[in-house]
């Protein structure tokens, strides 16, 4: 009964992760040629280059703070954030009660002697409007908005393994070429 028991168990767990779409994580590598970045940003002190740096650090990237003296290391340049909403669903009175909020993020990523690849990171949510709590309402859409932009950014760090790709499909073709 027991020989039984365990197959039968392990083949009930197997269906049920891939029965429900479950699959792990893929980890992913920071190129070598991006370990260690320049972070460029108008608001180096805002929540968004902070976010980066958190994120960067995560990864074990090293970061340069001084641009100006290093122009064969990689940069990463922060252009823009920006959050927009789209109605969805209004109350019977016309008063809207649905949101979905869009959060865009643009940079660039400047690898010496090879170009500038930019890359966009953008992510949405629902948020329900509750007209009665108009403070609870406003912290709970900041919650959202950061949250939001801690997922655009890991995108972000995630999109310099396709650049890696793309860096070395690049290398080849020169290669090819020549």
């Amino acid at each position: 009964m027991q020989k039984l028991l365990l197959p039968l168990l392990f083949s009930i767990m197997t269906l049920c992760t891939d029965g429900c779409g479950y699959h792990p994580y893929p980890i992913f590598r920071i190129p070598d040629i991006m370990q260690t970045l320049i972070v460029d940003t108008t608001d180096p002190y805002g929540p968004l280059a902070t976010a980066v740096y958190e994120e960067l650090q995560h990864h074990s990237v090293r970061i340069i703070d001084t641009p100006t003296t290093h122009t064969n290391i990689t940069s990463l340049r922060l252009q823009e954030e920006t959050v927009s909403r789209d109605i969805t669903a209004t109350f019977p009175n016309g008063k809207t009660s649905e949101y979905v909020i869009m959060m865009t993020i643009h940079a660039e990523v400047v690898i010496p002697d090879q170009g500038v690849y930019p890359i966009t990171s953008a992510v949405s949510r629902s948020f329900f409007d509750h007209p009665q709590a108009a403070l609870a309402k406003d912290t709970e859409q900041n919650i959202i908005i950061d949250d939001m932009r801690q997922q655009a950014v890991e995108d972000l760090i995630r999109q310099f393994a396709i650049l890696d790709g793309a860096e070395k499909n690049i290398l080849y073709q020169y290669d090819n070429d020549h």
